[in-house]
């Protein structure tokens, strides 16, 4: 049985709103224009660079205090950029399924507002959660490659655009509630965004 959070809010209840044509009760009003694809994209961002970086570099100190051998070949592989993405993202698929299964949510997506629950508000199971994860690393970011990314990431906008769902939202059966915003939300969340940039920017700087 799906746990199911008691606090938790209704889909079209509170400061929440659901993205239309969801897979729910149709029959009950949402406010439209709701999909947020950009909210949604920035909030992923913030995650793999913040929490999902956090890890990487937890994996690499680990690797290399328990296989130093072994670490050097790895250090040698990550030094491409595209290598390196791809183990960043499955290094947090895992986290972040296991983030949604118990609270909903992610450090930034609750930051910006978001969180991914099934219709009636009943939590994904971790199972439910880590396909969905895979799914948006296939099927949203292009397995982590940049050029892959950019056709993927036009497919899943106007797919969200247009229908108010993405596919691996449709395959787990979630839908994503979405906080309205106040001031001093967007303002953090653009600072978090801005953070983030910087952060990749003297990343790749000192990667040359």
């Amino acid at each position: 049985m799906a746990y199911v959070d008691p606090n938790a809010p209704s889909p079209t209840s509170g400061d929440y709103t659901q993205e239309p044509n969801a897979p729910v009760d149709q029959s009950k009003s949402f406010l439209g224009g709701q999909h947020h694809p950009w909210r949604r994209l920035f909030a992923r961002t913030v995650d793999i660079c913040t929490a999902g970086f956090a890890l990487f570099l937890l994996l690499i100190f680990a690797f290399s205090a328990t296989m130093p051998e072994q670490a050097a070949g790895f250090a040698k592989a990550i030094e491409n950029p595209i290598i390196a993405s791809v183990v960043l993202y499955l290094i947090w698929l895992p986290a972040e399924a296991l983030l949604l299964s118990l609270f909903g949510t992610t450090p930034a997506k609750w930051l910006f507002g978001i969180r991914v629950a099934h219709p009636g508000c009943d939590l994904l199971n971790f199972s439910e959660a880590l396909n969905r994860s895979f799914l948006v690393f296939i099927q949203g970011v292009g397995l982590g490659i940049p050029f892959v990314a950019l056709f993927t990431q036009l497919f899943a906008y106007r797919r969200l655009t247009k229908t108010g769902t993405t596919l691996w939202d449709t395959s787990a059966n979630a839908v994503v509630l979405h906080k309205k915003w106040g001031v001093f939300r967007a303002l953090v969340c653009t600072a978090a965004v801005f953070a983030v940039l910087i952060l990749m920017s003297a990343l790749n700087a000192a990667g040359k």
